[in-house]
């Protein structure tokens, strides 16, 4: 059932020495120097009046052999001239103009944070961790001599809401039994579910079939988790048209167990960790499609230029939108450019500087002035070579920006192009940092639980963004908007099952019955009950408060908790006449 919802992608491989050295060179600051004069159209005073057309021809004809020389500082090592002046300014270039409306697709709309959470984690997510789950609970069980109580949606939507809960309070390094058993702790977590309960769907959670993972593996690292994953990209592509700037960088989730595509990277603060790359909106912290990196698959090549594979494939569901794509030093190159041009996209980066394409008037020297800029032009291409300190030199690519533009008001004479990527590198980090904030991951030792922790964070995360932008003025001033979303979306998770299990459980304990008053669900006094139901009440059981040393028996039950009580320990409401009436009309 799942698979009909499941696009088919290849995931690139990366190379391992390429990801090592994928930091941006983006850190410049703006301060202002008055000596900067361009080096276009610079002459000395008075040489203009003293020009013949003579003369005029001969510097044009000079011009044009200094651009086609390829030993000019402007030649790069591929063979790519950039000319020193911006091509003529015609009308905007197809793939710089943007198609699209950005926000909430209109035929989805909300009500509560639960209805947008429900647009990213559907029923065929749940119906397929149901379905692997209860499988292999049921094998665990016969393996112990037990029998599995099958698990169903609501009571595990109530897991979740509390999995939810543990990371809104910042509980994710409590111990279960602690967060349960604690008087202190939030009476909402011993409301809605057993301890033991809890444990056993946490020890069983499943996401695909074991029996036909092994053949899977052959062709696929992640393919225990492969099928939640796609399902998950799949909504999150449909729900949300982005803006008019996307942002494609790495995410690495913390993990330090066994794992095949596990990935060090010493500049993170984790260090150890699974790889995701995501395409994420640069202006609202939306998540729109993602790649998880599991290295070279087997049976499969090394592949060269990864990065420029990754942007190409993660911006595929945008293409011909007009859209401006923000990358790192990682991802970007002329070819990169060149591509996304002729699928009606822009882009924005840094490039390293060991790129063939730079040529020798943009890389760093003692010659260059601080705060300088020195631009060249390629076609529709533009690329920048900023001076931020002595001898460096930040370069940038955009085919987004075609002219010298620099900001003039700035102490710093910053170029237009280094300001907009300054805007728009962030769409990642901020995704990143928002998860991390109020993350549901616990401690474990599955590859497969942290990649669900990381659904269910950019889940939310994403329900959040949809919910705050049909609904703009719910949320309008309050400190901590993001953890009143994640408390109401819990309490709209667990609610149902908390009242399903009080009035369908006989003889909940008192401290279980209170607790669920202290959250607002109690029992109705009058019951509809069944014939099983009647003749159990009828039973002769110890009194609930006298002590087990009086064995006092009594037929009489509480009203609210269902619990036996003696004529000592029970009282007894008078209500008149002229009341029962009225209850009765």
């Amino acid at each position: 059932m799942a698979a009909e919802y499941i696009e088919d992608e290849n995931i690139n491989t990366l190379d391992e020495e390429a990801i090592m050295g994928s930091q941006s060179e983006s850190d410049v600051s703006d301060a202002e120097d008055g000596d900067y004069v361009p080096d276009e159209d610079a002459s000395t005073p008075g040489s203009s009046s003293s020009l013949t057309e003579s003369d005029t021809e001969e510097s044009s004809d000079e011009s044009s052999k200094q651009e086609s020389d390829p030993h000019s500082d402007r030649m790069s090592r591929k063979g790519i001239f950039w000319r020193k002046t911006p091509p003529k300014k015609t009308k905007t270039l197809s793939h710089n103009i943007l198609r699209c409306r950005s926000g909430p697709l209109s035929k989805f709309t909300t009500i509560s944070p639960k209805d947008a959470w429900d647009l990213f984690i559907t029923d065929n997510i749940i119906e397929e961790i149901l379905k692997c789950t209860n499988r292999e609970g049921r094998r665990v069980a016969a393996t112990k001599g037990k029998e599995w109580k099958a698990l169903k949606k609501d009571e595990f939507l109530a897991f979740i809401g509390l999995v939810l809960f543990a990371g809104c309070e910042k509980n994710w390094d409590v111990s279960i039994r602690h967060m349960f058993g604690d008087l202190l702790h939030n009476p909402l977590y011993k409301a809605t579910m057993a301890v033991g309960r809890f444990e056993d769907i946490l020890h069983v959670l499943c996401f695909d079939d074991k029996k036909t993972r092994a053949s899977r593996r052959e062709k696929d690292k992640m393919a225990p988790f492969r099928c939640i994953w796609e399902l998950f990209l799949v909504n999150c592509r449909k729900r949300f048209s982005p803006s008019d700037c996307v942002t494609v960088d790495e995410q690495l989730v913390p993990f330090k167990g066994r794992c095949r595509f596990l990935q060090y990277m010493p500049r993170k603060p984790a260090k150890y960790g699974i790889k995701i790359f995501w395409l994420c909106d640069a202006r609202v912290p939306y998540a729109i499609d993602g790649i998880v990196y599991t290295g070279r698959e087997p049976g499969k090549e090394i592949r060269k230029n990864v990065g420029e594979n990754v942007v190409r494939q993660l911006c595929s569901g945008i293409r011909n939108t007009g859209r401006s794509i923000t990358t790192d030093n990682f991802f970007t190159s002329v070819g990169l450019a060149e591509s996304l041009k002729e699928l009606g996209l822009g882009l924005v980066g840094t490039l390293r500087q060991n790129k063939v394409e730079i040529p020798p008037v943009m890389k760093p020297s003692e010659s260059r002035k601080v705060y300088s800029s020195e631009f060249g032009f390629n076609g529709s291409t533009t690329m920048v070579s900023y001076v931020p300190k002595r001898k460096k030199a930040v370069v940038l690519l955009s085919t987004v920006h075609h002219d010298k533009a620099v900001d003039e008001d700035s102490q710093k004479r910053k170029p237009e192009i280094i300001t907009f990527y300054n805007q728009t590198k962030g769409g990642v980090d901020v995704v990143d940092q928002m998860v991390r904030t109020y993350t549901c991951k616990r401690k474990t030792r599955r590859w497969t639980m942290v990649l669900w922790y990381n659904v269910l964070d950019v889940a939310t995360l994403n329900a959040y963004t949809f919910f705050t932008s049909q609904h703009p003025e719910c949320y309008r001033g309050v400190p901590s908007a993001r953890r009143h979303f994640l408390k109401e979306l819990t309490l709209q998770l667990i609610t149902p099952y908390m009242k399903i299990r009080l009035e369908n459980t006989r003889g909940l304990p008192k401290q279980t019955v209170e607790a669920m008053e202290r959250c607002g669900v109690t029992k109705s006094e009058s019951l509809p009950m069944g014939e099983n139901e009647e003749n159990q009440l009828k039973k002769r059981k110890r009194c609930h408060m006298c002590p087990s040393s009086k064995d006092r028996k009594t037929q009489t039950y509480c009203m609210k908790c269902y619990v036996p009580v003696c004529r000592d320990h029970r009282q007894k409401k008078v209500i008149c006449v002229k009341c029962i009436e009225g209850k009765t009309k």
